[in-house]
C-alpha cells in the first residue's frame, strides 16, 4: 500500500500507523485501540483488512497504547510527516520524546544514564563518554606540542551520517544547534593543560586519541559547549542548553505549566 495521503494528496502531519490483519489476539486488541482515534481509516475487509490512524506528538499516551498492543504484530508500518520509518525507530523517538514531556530536563537529549552526547540528541551514535561509538574522537592527530588536533570536517560528516535515522523528525531535535556545536567544538585539545581530557593509548602504548577523563568531565565539556552555543544564539529563543525549547503546548498536555515545571527542577 502506498504512503498515506489526505484528500488533498498531501501526506498528513504526524505519526501515521498502519496495521494489517493477523489471526492473533494482539491484532484484535490493537484494532480496538486504533478504532478509538478520530482519524482511523479502514481498507478492505476480512483477511485483507488494513487499519490506519494518524497521531500527533501531543497524543503520545494514546499512541503508546497502540505500540503496546501491536508490539508483537509482524505486519505493521508507520510514517512520520509522510516519511516511512522503521517501526522500532518510531517507537524509540516517541518513547524518548514522551519521557521528556513527562519530566523535562536540561540534559535529556544529551545523557542517557550511561554516556554523554554533545550533539543535542543522544541517538547521534557518536558518544563522548563511553567505550563504544567513540571512534569519531580518533579523527585527528597529535601536533608537535602533544596536543590532539581534531579533523572537524571528518567528524561533522560522521556525526550527520550516524545520527539515528529519523531522529531529526523528533520535535526536540534542533539541527541549528547541531551545526553550532560542530563549529564551536575545539580545534585542538591538550590534556596536559586541560585536565578534563586524557590521552587514550592502544596496547602498544601509542596515543590513538584524546577523550574525557571520566563521565563528570564529559558533562562539563558538554555544558561548556552548550554555553558557547547559547551565547552564539543570543537574542534567539533558546533554552539553557542552547537548543530551541519544545513548544509549551506539548508540555501542557501533561497537566503542568512550563513555569511550574521549571520551578520544580
Amino acid at each position: 500500500m502506498s504512503a498515506p495521503a489526505t484528500e488533498s494528496g498531501m501526506a498528513p502531519r504526524g505519526i501515521t500507523v498502519e496495521l494489517e490483519h493477523a489471526t492473533v489476539a494482539a491484532f484484535e486488541q490493537a484494532l480496538a485501540v486504533v478504532r478509538q482515534h478520530p482519524t482511523c481509516q479502514e481498507f478492505g475487509e476480512g483477511k485483507t483488512l488494513r487499519v490506519r490512524a494518524t497521531y500527533q506528538f501531543d497524543e503520545l499516551d494514546a499512541l503508546n497504547e497502540v505500540k503496546e498492543a501491536a508490539w508483537e504484530l509482524r505486519h505493521k508500518r508507520c510514517w512520520i510527516d509522510g516519511k516511512e520509518v522503521p517501526w522500532h525507530e518510531m517507537a524509540e523517538i516517541t518513547y524518548c520524546f514522551r519521557e521528556y514531556l513527562r519530566k523535562p530536563k536540561r540534559d535529556h537529549c544529551f545523557f542517557d544514564g550511561n554516556f554523554w552526547s554533545n550533539w543535542g540528541c543522544k541517538y547521534a551514535v557518536c558518544n563522548l563518554a563511553d567505550r563504544i561509538n567513540t571512534e569519531w574522537l580518533t579523527f585527528g592527530q597529535l601536533d608537535g606540542d602533544g596536543a590532539w588536533v581534531f579533523d572537524k570536517a571528518r567528524i561533522a560528516e560522521r556525526v550527520r551520517q550516524r545520527l539515528h535515522t529519523s531522529f531529526h523528525l523528533c520535535p526536540a531535535f534542533d539541527e541549528e544547534f547541531l551545526n553550532h556545536v560542530l563549529e564551536v567544538f575545539p580545534e585542538r585539545v591538550d590534556p596536559v593543560a586541560d585536565d578534563r581530557w586524557r590521552y587514550v593509548r592502544n596496547r602498544q602504548g601509542q596515543i590513538i586519541y584524546v577523550g574525557p577523563k571520566d563521565v563528570d568531565s564529559a558533562k562539563k565539556i558538554v555544558q561548556e559547549l552548550q554555553e558557547k552555543v547559547r551565547q552564539r544564539r543570543s537574542g534567539e529563543n533558546v533554552a539553557e542548553n542552547g537548543k530551541r525549547p519544545v513548544p509549551e503546548s506539548y508540555l501542557r498536555r501533561y497537566g503542568q505549566d512550563v513555569k511550574q515545571r521549571a520551578a520544580k527542577k
